[in-house]
Parts: structure tokens; sequence; C-alpha cells
């Protein structure tokens, strides 16, 4: 088991929320004495994350967030000892691997004190999960899966799907006067569900995508830069994931035109490639997230940041860890809510997790419907003439 970090309850919680954080002796919450859990080892939440690759400074967040609300509750929740049990499913270049997710959800499948698992986070990854872990009855909550159409009996997610992405990028783009964009896209899943994505919803933003078929990024762009360039486009939207030929892109792009705007997810900046791209490159640029700006937090988000910083300090973003935060509250939330049910937590944590309505969290109230979250927010980092890091602003969508 891990060690708790020293952290303090979060003073914003919600009755139910500090029942978790005070259930460290045999009596519960409700006025009932539950006797403490601990002959089986307790109960078992996994989380399964790429720490090597591309998303490794996510992943770590993301973990960092889980251990924190974890460790809020001081590994007790309502009489139950909790575990948290690290997996790591990184194995190439772009991030997990498919081999290694089922490796990972067949090993928390086998564990019979599971009662939950965290994951994934690569786009498109959690098919190699979904079909193990729903065979078993087993929650699975991704904090970073985007990938559109994941559908499971027993998994559901805190962020918003890749439709949601495209869209706020489009709203972005539109309301910079944005009429015309080149649409560029890599070969994984989340691009091709952000590109089709794109192309369905262009039209309601007022904006047309010039290129007819799909063209797709590669090592050499130099064509691309030149068909890009001759379209006279507005704009570049690029869907897909973090990786090296992005940053050659962005500057021989920015060489040929450096007027036009550019807009792609928040994790190619997230990767040491990012580093090698010019101030030239950089300007213009808008890259969307999922979340909420510092100023837009709820209380609980507040607290999150808070705590999330004197736990870990700034070596990994709290930007990136709040959904993690939030899945791993949830489901010791919803664990809290089993009251007698939690004979078998296994089966009744799935059902109280999957119908959450409007539940307070670290970025807002949220409910879950058919699997996904109501949650909807993004904000969008754009650079200065010298290359930084200047205004964020919100998404429109």
């Amino acid at each position: 088991p891990l060690a708790a970090p020293p952290v303090r309850l979060p003073s914003f919680a919600a009755p139910a929320v500090l029942c978790i954080g005070l259930a460290l002796s045999a009596t519960g919450c409700g006025g009932h004495s539950r006797r403490l859990r601990t002959d089986s080892g307790g109960l078992s939440i996994y989380t399964s994350l790429p720490f090597e690759g591309p998303y490794a400074s996510q992943a770590q967040a993301i973990y960092d967030a889980e251990r924190l609300a974890w460790a809020q509750t001081g590994g007790v929740v309502d009489g139950y000892k909790v575990v948290l049990r690290r997996l790591d499913d990184a194995g190439s270049s772009a991030g997990s691997t498919t081999t290694q997710v089922a490796l990972n959800a067949r090993i928390a499948a086998g564990d019979p004190s599971t009662i939950a698992y965290i994951g994934d986070l690569t786009p498109g990854s959690s098919v190699g999960s979904i079909r193990i872990l729903s065979g078993k009855g087993i929650l699975q909550v991704s904090p970073g899966d985007t990938a559109t159409g994941l559908t499971g009996k027993t998994f559901a997610r805190v962020v918003p799907p890749d439709s949601d992405e495209a869209e706020a990028e489009l709203a972005a783009a539109g309301s910079r006067s944005v009429k015309t964009v080149y649409l560029v896209r890599d070969r994984t899943t989340y691009g091709r569900d952000i590109a089709a994505a794109v192309r369905n919803d262009a039209s309601s933003y007022g904006i047309d995508v010039v290129n007819a078929r799909d063209r797709y990024l590669a090592p050499d762009s130099r064509a691309l830069v030149r068909e890009i360039r001759k379209s006279k486009a507005d704009a570049l939207i690029y869907a897909g994931s973090p990786g090296s030929p992005v940053a050659a892109f962005w500057n021989a792009l920015s060489t040929a035109d450096g007027t036009i705007k550019k807009f792609a997810s928040a994790t190619i900046a997230v990767t040491p490639s990012w580093a090698q791209t010019t101030a030239a490159a950089r300007y213009n640029t808008f890259l969307g997230a999922p979340g909420l700006l510092h100023g837009a937090l709820p209380r609980a988000g507040s607290q999150f940041e808070t705590d999330f910083l004197a736990t870990y300090g700034s070596r990994v973003s709290w930007e990136s860890g709040i959904f993690g935060y939030v899945a791993m509250s949830g489901v010791l939330e919803a664990l809290q809510s089993l009251g007698a049910r939690a004979q078998d937590p296994r089966a009744n944590i799935v059902k109280a997790f999957l119908h959450i309505r409007d539940l307070p969290s670290a970025l807002g109230t949220y409910s879950i419907v058919d699997g996904h979250t109501s949650f909807q927010g993004y904000y969008f980092t754009t650079y200065n003439r010298s290359g930084a890091p200047t205004t964020v602003v919100p998404g429109l969508a």
C-alpha cells in the first residue's frame, strides 16, 4: 500500500465526503458502526496510466491527484480499508499499447479484492480493457480517454469526448474570424475521431474545411506545407496525438505562412519535442484542453489546487491532474454511498457510479449519463511573439 502524503481533509467537502475523511475508526457515518475490514487486505482500486512516452507528465499528474484524493480518506472508507495499486501501461512512443492495457486489465480483473479500475489515458486505449473489466463486473472510470464511441456496461469517464474537443476548437476558431481551415490528422484513433467531428460540425460555426480528403502528418511535411499555403486557409486544425513530427511541421508551416492560426490539443505541448518549436511557430497557436481556468474553479477546485501544490509542488500540472482527482473522488464517494449494499461492493459500486447525478466536485457539479460526464469545459493556451505562453482564454463550446 502507498503511504498517504500528509494532507488535510478539504474544508469544502460535502457531508458525504467529510464522512469519508473521518472514517478512520470503526464508526462510520449515519450513526452505525462497522468493523474495519482488513482480514483480506482490504478493497483494491487499480490505476493504469502510461508513465513513459509522450503522456508521461500527464500520467504522473493524474496519478498524483488520484493519490491525493485517496490519501484524504486515510485509506479507509466507511469501515473498508482501501488500497491504491499502480500499473504502468506504457509501451510505445505513442503512449499506451493495447497489449499492455489488456494485461493490466487482466491483473485487476484477476484480483478478487478489486472494486474499481481508474484508466486509461491514451485516447482509444480503453478498447483493450473495457471488455475484460466489464466481463468481471468491475467499475472502470477513465480520467483521460476521450475516444468517441467507448461503451461498456461498467465503463464511465469524467473527461469529455473527442467530439466536444472538436467543437471547442471550431468555436474558438470561429470567434477569431476564421472562415476556412485546413485539416491535418495523424493515423491514431484520436486523430480519426477529431477529424471526423471537425468535418461534421464545421459548417455550424460558419467554417469551411478546404481539403476534401484527409491529409496525414508525416516526418517530411514539405509537400503538405505547400498544399496548406496554396489553399490560402485562414487556419490549421491538427487532429492528432503528440509526436516527434509535430514540432518540425509547426516550424515549417510558420516559416511558409507566418499569419496562419493553428489549433490543436494541448497534449502536443507537454512532450519534450515541443521545445524544438521556434517562437514564430508557437505564435498564433491555440492549444485546447478540457478543464477550467484558475479563476473559474469552484470552491472545491480551488481547494484541490491548493492541496495539490502543497503536497507535490509544481513539478507536475494540477490542471492535468484534476480529472484524476475527480475520478478517484467519484469512486470513493460511490463506495461511501453503498451503506447496507456494501456487502457486495464490486457489483453495487458500478450502479452507484453510473447513476451519479449532480455530484459536487473540483470541476463543479456533474452527472454520469450513459457512461459520459456532463462536464464540457475547455480552455485554450496561446503564445506571444517571443514564444512564451501568454493569455489563457476559455473555450466557447
